[in-house]
């Protein structure tokens, strides 16, 4: 059984057991949490309002060999049993952060609010990028020989923006061997490093994770699976653990969005569309890469959304569907004027039915509104759309997607070549 501390207190030991799934830890501890309720004329009370303070726990598993720091975990229930021989009273407390370490007197030596200084990613998909720099091989009549390097050869940028110092990418490798089954089980892994300016609380580790999260999945959509994250705290490095937005990882060959190396894809994006310190449109961009499993009108209304803000920030307030459509829309070249017009008027009265009277349209029917000629006379050009139907709303909102796509590759980041595969 697994031992527990409660914040800095190594004095109390308590015996727990824990459990971890991919959203954090629950520990149930060998602890009577009403101890902590202050007695009020030598009576105590317990109800639903009662709270109790969120606590740091150390927890050392002699018998896994593994020790954790459980950072501000919360009370999730007590249960008390007398009169059996296994009675007592346990006390449940969750956390969704934490950090592990080989040694648990690293983890009693962090601070209660460790500040961190680099930022490590690991996933197996960069060496799809940069190969396996600690591994080389010699091979001939005689023998296999397999080098690997504890320090491998990394390539670095140097950003200096956005309290980040330098993007660095690299691998590791760790292994494990039995040789009494003759077993050798080496393992390779990529990671993405983040140097920062300047050290950032723990709890913002999140933010510079998900933004190249954003990053990669415009390189490489549906593949950066994150295996784990060190973060260095006073130049030591622990594993880290904090819940992040999975992306459905497909286990498929996909080609890169572009041709640039990782590196210098990466450099644009934090010099072009630095999520963290954005507004507006770039904010935007995670509904349109990480998540869309959402209705399709709601999409649609997202992808409108983007292409206005965008457009908006250029100074083009009028007619920036048709504008958009006419420069970031692929097959607009083989469009007439009159057929974008119809087209972008198609959409704006999609959109301003889904604003101002909702996503019910009775009989697929839907009013075409043009710009009228005068305050009294409606543009002759108005019409009614008598087939809105699933497939119509479909095609509309996949040449909005289309254009946002092309707005992110082409007008933010500069390629006007690129493969980007991943549909809404």
């Amino acid at each position: 059984m697994a031992v527990c501390y409660f914040n800095d207190d190594y004095q109390k030991r308590f015996n727990c057991e824990y459990e971890q799934n991919e959203k954090g830890i629950e520990v149930i501890v060998d602890y009577e949490i009403n101890d902590e309720i202050p007695s009020v004329n030598g009576v105590k009370s317990f109800g639903k309002d009662t709270e109790f303070d969120e606590r740091d726990i150390l927890i050392v598993d002699y018998t896994n060999k593994r020790n954790l720091l459980l950072k501000n975990a919360g009370y999730r229930g007590h249960t008390e049993v007398w009169g059996t021989p296994d009675g007592g009273s346990k006390t449940k407390f969750y956390s969704s952060c934490y950090f592990t370490h080989g040694d648990y007197d690293k983890l009693c030596e962090l601070p209660r609010t460790p500040k961190v200084k680099k930022i490590k990613i690991f996933s197996n998909v960069i060496n799809n990028f940069i190969g396996c720099p600690s591994l080389s091989t010699i091979e001939n009549d005689k023998e296999f020989t397999i080098n690997l390097k504890r320090e491998s050869q990394t390539k670095q940028i140097e950003l200096k923006k956005n309290n980040i110092k330098n993007i660095i990418i690299g691998d590791s490798w760790n292994s494990k061997h039995s040789f009494k089954e003759y077993n050798i089980d080496i393992k390779l892994n990529g990671y993405i490093e983040i140097e920062l300016m300047r050290r950032v609380n723990y709890d913002k580790v999140y933010e510079f994770v998900y933004e190249l999260i954003i990053f990669m999945q415009l390189l490489y959509p549906n593949k950066f699976d994150i295996s784990k994250i060190h973060v260095m705290v006073d130049d030591k490095y622990y594993e880290m653990f904090l819940p992040l937005k999975t992306i459905e990882y497909q286990n498929k060959f996909i080609e890169p969005s572009v041709k640039d190396d990782i590196l210098v894809f990466l450099e644009k994006c934090y010099n072009s569309i630095p999520y963290r310190n954005s507004k507006a449109e770039i904010r935007n961009i995670p509904y349109i890469v990480l998540n869309t499993s959402r209705g399709l009108e709601d999409n649609f209304l997202i992808f409108y959304r983007f292409i206005e803000c965008y457009y908006k920030k250029q100074n083009i307030v009028n007619n920036f569907i048709n504008h958009s459509i006419v420069n970031n829309y692929k097959k607009s070249d083989k469009m007439t004027e009159e057929e974008i017009e119809k087209l972008s008027q198609q959409i704006v009265s999609l959109r301003n039915q889904y604003v101002h009277s909702g996503y019910y349209i009775k009989n697929n029917s839907l009013k075409i509104k043009f710009k009228d000629l005068d305050e009294n006379i409606p543009n002759p050009k108005n019409y009614t759309e008598n087939n809105v139907d699933v497939d119509w709303i479909y095609n509309k909102t996949k040449i909005l997607y289309d254009i946002v796509i092309n707005i992110i590759f082409e007008n933010m980041l500069g390629y006007k070549e690129y493969k980007y595969k991943k549909h809404f």
